[in-house]
């Protein structure tokens, strides 16, 4: 026979682990909760200052060049483009060595591969810089941001003459309203130039081309932020370089030297910006999406537009504001249905 404890305290006893087992499992719980809630807070707070930092770089690029090349008499765009691309160059090899980091493509990324692919790609966005930076010599802060809105339009094209991808009816009415908006915007512009909006429309078909190209061309690959800036900056240095030598180099004078010498510290915000620029665009795609980073950079463009009519002392006319709004709603409509297709 077995012997039952008599004792009740030990009866009361024998309960003991199984209470402190869920005494300890609500401790368990309540940590975890702490660390989940510990979590999103660091995330959210994470996710504020990209956002907050891809509001500030990129506005504040785009004033300090338009500073450089219109008020202090820097008109050199070609140039100023190849010091800022060559200072994003540099940065991110010395960041790369420094840090110890590998390329997980460099293998893959062989002279060959590099001639044919990333060279093309490079030539196209050292051209999209040159021809956006170009346009601001002759067009106001404010109207370069409207242009900008048209830049699906070119997209949708290239997309389509390249075969790789056939655009819904819903996305050629979004891109439609684009244009229409676009035109109003144009017609509605006080201090219209041929001369800019040539620059400015070129720059967006290189733009648009340069997306494709690398839908095309490095679809296969998926480079992280480091190592796509790595490859492809140094290609469109290299292309600018080349078109600074034959454009604007023999146009330079030891004046220019003296000039950029007396703004050294404004050169050098620039080539800080164009390296925040370039890496928290990655950034913010990688924490959110490359649909929410356009829509940020739609309501970054329109308060650009404000700050300058506001602040600068820019016109804009009725025409324009409405031509914009309707460029604006078509931009909303063209990633929407372009993220519904996907």
């Amino acid at each position: 026979m077995t012997s039952q404890p008599s004792d009740p305290e030990l009866a009361e006893d024998s309960s003991v682990p199984s209470n402190r087992t869920k005494e300890e499992i609500m401790i368990d719980d309540r940590i975890m909760g702490n660390r989940e809630t510990s979590s999103a807070i660091v995330t959210a707070v994470q996710n504020a200052v990209c956002l907050l930092l891809f509001m500030f770089f990129g506005p504040s690029l785009i004033m300090v060049n338009k500073y450089i090349l219109r008020d202090i008499g820097f008109n050199f765009p070609i140039t100023h483009t190849c010091y800022t691309s060559l200072f994003c160059t540099v940065t991110l090899w010395t960041y790369v060595y420094v840090f110890g980091l590998k390329l997980k493509h460099s293998p893959v990324v062989t002279r060959s591969f590099y001639m044919k692919n990333i060279m093309p790609i490079g030539f196209l966005q050292g051209a999209t810089i040159v021809l956006g930076m170009t346009s601001y010599l002759f067009l106001t802060v404010s109207f370069v941001q409207m242009l900008k809105a048209s830049t699906p339009v070119m997209i949708v094209l290239f997309l389509r003459i390249f075969k790789l991808a056939e655009p819904t009816m819903k996305i050629l009415a979004a891109v439609s309203i684009i244009c229409l908006g676009t035109i109003l915007s144009s017609y509605g512009e006080i201090n219209f130039s041929i001369i800019g909006v040539t620059s400015m429309v070129s720059g967006q078909v290189a733009e648009a081309l340069r997306l494709v190209f690398t839908q095309k061309l490095l679809k296969n690959l998926k480079f992280d932020i480091v190592e796509s800036l790595c490859y492809v900056t140094p290609a469109a240095t290299f292309w600018v370089f080349i078109a600074a030598i034959f454009l604007e180099f023999p146009r330079m004078s030891l004046g220019t030297l003296s000039l950029v010498n007396d703004n050294l510290y404004i050169f050098f915000i620039a080539g800080v910006l164009a390296v925040g620029v370039n890496t928290i665009n990655s950034v913010v795609i990688k924490f959110t999406s490359s649909l929410m980073m356009k829509l940020l950079a739609t309501a970054r463009n329109a308060s650009l537009v404000m700050f300058n009519v506001m602040f600068m002392g820019e016109a804009v006319t009725g025409l324009q504001f409405v031509g914009y709004s309707i460029s604006l709603a078509g931009f909303m409509m063209y990633n929407y249905y372009r993220k519904k297709s996907t």
